[in-house]
């Protein structure tokens, strides 16, 4: 066994894309990846895939006969990534990538004794479309077929090839770009934009590497299973009227980003106006449990600064969602974490509406697996720093604003400090650091009032998967019961942990 180092950057994510053609905004669009479960773009994983292809070792007399790849998790730019190649026997070469211990991609490469001649260097390009298709349930139904034509872009493909060295390692041009179809028909076509692509079986055809070129490709639909939204369809590709390749592609439906609901929010906790005249600062407000606790406040007669960093799309949808009450919300974009713009908020805040009532901490950094082990311990501090500084920039602006008024330091902490999930060291570390400092502070500022939420896995973005959605609760439920604490609680000196919902 060998083992090497691999690491991607989005320059490998802009080039992969552009020589494919694959150009779902999963992996080259940080405003759409930020509001899918991985918070940040993706790696392509027949990128992935032809990374571990280049880390084999040369083949002179073996031409590549077919893959299996397997995508178990999502890599992500910036990571050092751990290689390991074997070969089970002189037709075979198995790859597996791995964060720490947690797999990532496995692939096995089956090669063939076929006398390679004179392969055609360059795969003829053929034009495609510039974005992914996003189709609906009912579109894919079993047996619907898709055709067309593929051919990678010339110049990037060669690009490609050098980057990972690619040229001796058994597999020729046209069955390198046959791998970058099956990236493109998954992420354009089927499913699309909305794929998450888990397994590939592709299977060469005896001299299929002397094709020039385009592929002409027809897929078919095989079966969807509603249970866990599994798109399974097969293809044939075709060069010079012969077919040069089979293929079986699964992929996973990721469903609409879930969005707050006034009507839910006003079924729970109907409309009233127990907070009229007070303000809020509600950090992190746009998406997930901070847009809902924004509208619940507001649904309450609460004016809501509305803080968010980036989402300015989600921020105005939320404001929008109170219709004739909308003006009770103001959206402040900024980031949290940085002290120096807290200040200028405070300014703001104290000039306009003449103090803060409620300080809502409800944003954290995307939230990923992470083992702790000391190759991934500048991982684990990053984290801890970042979700800190998210809490403790603006509690060291406002809480002498909140104790004039006799207000509320809320923090968002969660049930998992109670039984901490396996992959997740660096955020429950820093949801303990963040309580810490929110018992200290009650001690200092006693007339200040703290809540901790704890709350258990909710239905977000964070969780919008299909492992992810089971069990989890909906974020009206937790907003509600955290904003029901505020208008009836009576005031104490001891911190408030809110657990129930």
């Amino acid at each position: 066994m060998n083992t090497a180092s691999i690491r991607f950057t989005r320059e490998d994510l802009a080039l992969f894309s552009a020589a494919s053609h694959d150009r779902n905004p999963l992996h080259i669009s940080d405003e759409y990846a930020r509001a899918t479960p991985y918070g940040e773009p993706v790696v392509f994983g027949i990128l992935g895939a032809l990374a571990a292809l280049g880390h084999l070792p040369d083949r002179e007399n073996s031409v590549l006969q077919g893959v299996s790849l397997e995508f178990r998790n999502p890599m992500t730019v910036g990571v050092n990534y751990r290689i390991e190649t074997s070969a089970p026997s002189t037709h075979q070469s198995l790859a597996k990538v791995y964060d720490a211990t947690r797999l990532m991609l496995k692939v096995a490469f089956t090669f063939c004794h076929e006398d390679r001649g004179s392969w055609v260097v360059n795969v003829s390009d053929a034009s495609s479309p510039g974005v992914a298709v996003d189709r609906k349930k009912e579109d894919f139904l079993p047996g619907s077929r898709i055709s067309g034509t593929y051919g990678p872009s010339t110049i990037d493909f060669e690009k490609l090839v050098e980057r990972w060295g690619l040229s001796e390692k058994g597999a020729a041009p046209i069955q390198i770009a046959a791998m970058m179809w099956a990236s493109f028909v998954v992420g354009m076509e089927l499913p699309g934009r909305r794929a998450i692509f888990w397994r590939l079986a592709l299977d060469f055809k005896p001299n299929a590497g002397h094709h020039r070129g385009p592929l002409f490709y027809d897929v078919t639909i095989t079966d969807l299973d509603e249970r866990v939204d599994l798109l399974h369809t097969t293809g044939n590709l075709s060069s010079e009227s012969s077919l040069c390749a089979t293929a079986q592609m699964w992929a996973f439906i990721r469903r609409d980003s879930p969005q707050s609901s006034i009507v839910k929010i006003t079924n729970i906790f109907p409309r009233s106006e127990q907070l009229k005249g007070k303000v809020a600062l509600v950090v992190g407000g746009s998406r997930g449990l901070g847009a809902a606790i924004s509208q619940a406040l507001a649904l309450q007669g609460c004016s809501v600064l509305l803080n968010y960093h980036k989402c300015t799309v989600e921020a105005e949808q939320v404001r929008a969602s109170l219709l004739d009450q909308s003006s009770l919300i103001e959206l402040v974009q900024g980031n949290a974490a940085d002290v120096h713009w807290c200040q200028e908020l405070r300014q703001h805040i104290l000039q306009k509406y003449n103090g803060l009532d409620f300080l809502v901490c409800s944003a954290s950094p995307p939230i990923h697996p992470l083992h702790f082990v000391p190759e991934k311990l500048e991982g684990f501090q990053e984290f801890v720093a970042q979700s800190l500084t998210l809490v403790s920039s603006p509690m060291s602006s406002f809480l002498d604003c909140l104790s004039k008024r006799f207000g509320w330091n809320v923090v968002i902490s969660s049930s998992f400090v109670r039984d901490p999930p396996a992959e997740w060291p660096h955020y429950v570390t820093a949801k303990f650091a963040i309580e810490g400092l929110v018992h200290w502070a009650a001690a200092l500022y006693p007339q200040t009032h703290s809540l901790i939420v704890r709350p258990p896995k909710l239905l977000t973005d964070q969780t919008n998967t299909t492992l992810g959605r089971q069990g989890a609760m909906e974020v009206e439920q937790a907003a509600t019961s955290i904003v029901k604490q505020l208008c009836n609680s009576e005031p104490s000196q001891s911190v408030l942990v809110l657990e129930t919902f």
